[in-house]
Formats: C-alpha cells, sequence, structure tokens
C-alpha cells in the first residue's frame, strides 16, 4: 500500500519536472541558451520525456524530494530570465551571453559562473547539518540542493567552455 504523501512528493515531482520544461521553453525555444548538451542534443521531445522521472518518487520517496527540490531551483533559475528573454528575444540573448562569455577572462567569469552553487551548496550542507538522519525529510532537501549545486558546478563550466570554443573556431 502507498502512502498518501507518495502521491504528493510524486505529484510535486511531476511539477518541478513540468516547471524546469516550462521555464527552459519561455527563456529558450530552440534550446540554443541550453546548458545541458544532452537536453540540447536530444531536443523538446527528452525534454517532455524528462516530465515522467518525476514518478521516481513511487519507487523511492527520499529521491522524489531530491529531485522536485532540484527541478524547482532549476525552474526558479529559469524563470529568472524570462524577462530578458521576452524583451531581448533569444538570439540576442545568446548574443549578448556570448559576448559577456567572450569578454570576460576565464578565472573570474568562471568563478562568478559557480558562484551560486557555493551558496546553494551552503544552505543544503547547514540543512544536512541540523537533519543527518536519511530518514528525515530534511535530509533530502539538503541532498536536493547539493544536486542543484553540484548541476551548476557542471553544466555552467561546460557551456562556457562550449562558447569559447565554438568562439575560437569561428575566429
Amino acid at each position: 500500500m502507498i502512502d498518501g504523501y507518495v502521491h504528493v512528493i510524486a505529484g510535486l515531482a511531476v511539477c518541478s519536472r513540468a516547471a524546469d520544461v516550462w521555464t527552459t521553453y519561455l527563456v529558450t525555444p530552440t534550446l540554443k541558451l541550453e546548458a545541458n548538451p544532452v537536453a540540447r542534443r536530444f531536443g523538446w521531445k527528452f525534454a517532455f520525456l524528462t516530465i515522467l522521472v518525476g514518478l521516481v518518487a513511487y519507487a523511492s520517496p527520499p529521491m522524489g524530494v531530491v529531485l522536485l527540490t532540484a527541478s524547482f531551483l532549476v525552474a526558479a533559475s529559469n524563470a529568472s530570465k524570462i524577462v530578458m528573454a521576452k524583451a531581448m528575444g533569444e538570439e540576442q540573448l545568446a548574443a549578448f551571453s556570448r559576448r559577456v562569455t567572450l569578454e570576460t577572462p576565464p578565472w573570474p567569469g568562471l568563478l562568478f559562473l559557480v558562484m551560486p552553487a557555493f551558496f546553494i551548496a551552503t544552505l543544503g550542507g547547514a540543512i544536512l547539518f541540523f537533519y543527518p538522519q536519511a530518514s528525515e525529510w530534511g535530509y533530502d532537501i539538503g541532498l536536493g540542493m547539493l544536486a542543484y549545486a553540484s548541476a551548476i558546478c557542471v553544466w555552467y563550466p561546460v557551456r562556457y567552455f562550449r562558447v569559447r570554443a565554438e568562439a575560437k573556431k569561428a575566429a
């Protein structure tokens, strides 16, 4: 028998994945600005399929909490870019992002890109400190924050170096 809270976690996890996909679409309909090369390569069909990952909560409620935490954080980050994307358009925003990437020296550029990950990981670590038992929900929320911080530390530099490499080839 499945406890009622599992349905809530699965519903929130599916909603968090849908929020990630929806906010991504609002910022970058052609995925030109998508940092994750897997999502860029396989496109929107793949992105929509990732919504179903929220159902992992039925197999593992704690993993569902980790997923919904990380996905809502991704959606929040995406949402912070919607106004600029709508005002400038995806092509202009991509050009602006490319210009900023190329005009910023690598060391401070990378440092500033991953700085949010440090703050989020610090908060996630603090939550883990106060909820050290894997049986506590705070533990899974802390892990979700660390997962999101890790994604920033992986995908932001990947995109940063990809943009720099593409510019080098074009020159």
